[in-house]
């Protein structure tokens, strides 16, 4: 099936990448910026693998799509612990029309298939892009169109992205400095500092390899 799945995507336009276990799909996510996530439970090392990869995926890319892909796990167990573990769709494999998991990456990938539409979860805190609010337990705030934008792209991949990056998906203008993109970011934090002390450091991460987000525990 995997050959199947990466010949379909390839076909309709995706940038198909395979890894074969948690560790190769670790390594690949933190590599690269991926746009969602095929997700089949029972990898080589086991069923409980697959489960585990979900959970990092979750606690290290929180905005990612992942949807589950599985023949052996159609217990309403396994399938509950899926979605609590941050399964965006579930689909038993033999059972679904391959055109209907395509059709749900399709759904959950947005603007020329690098994000997700609707609400964002990264732990206690709620974003909904739509509205531009960010909400953590009763306080909420309301972003800038930029500042949303920015929160999209950055929640939609799994790899850091660069001041150049974010120049370059059109978020600000072609000419605009790396300073002017830090700026922006700086402001954004403080901007989050109003819900909670310290929450813009918390969710806005800032490394070397660029900027990510973070789950609020």
């Amino acid at each position: 099936m995997q050959t199947q799945l990466r010949l379909d995507l390839t076909d309709l336009g995706y940038q198909a990448k395979v890894a074969g276990s948690g560790e190769e799909a670790q390594t690949l996510l933190i590599q690269e910026r991926v746009a969602g996530v095929l997700l089949d439970l029972v990898l080589d090392e086991g069923e409980e693998a697959g489960f585990e990869l979900l959970r990092w995926i979750r606690q290290n890319h929180p905005g990612l799509p992942v949807i589950v892909l599985s023949a052996a796990q159609v217990s309403s167990a396994a399938i509950r612990r899926a979605y609590e573990l941050g399964a965006s769709s579930y689909f038993v494999k033999g059972n679904a029309p391959m055109a209907h998991i395509y059709s749900d990456l399709a759904a959950r990938l947005v603007e020329g298939g690098t994000g997700r539409a609707g609400h964002y979860r990264f732990g206690r805190l709620d974003f909904d892009p739509t509205s531009r609010t960010m909400t953590l337990d009763q306080r909420q705030i309301r972003l800038t169109s930029q500042q949303t934008a920015l929160v999209v792209h950055l929640a939609q991949g799994s790899k850091a992205a660069t001041a150049g990056d974010l120049i370059a998906a059109g978020l600000f203008r072609p000419n605009a400095a790396r300073s002017t993109v830090h700026s922006a970011l700086l402001t954004l934090r403080r901007k989050l500092d109003e819900l909670e002390p310290d929450l813009g450091s918390k969710l806005l991460h800032s490394t070397a390899k660029g900027y990510s987000l973070g789950p609020i525990v």
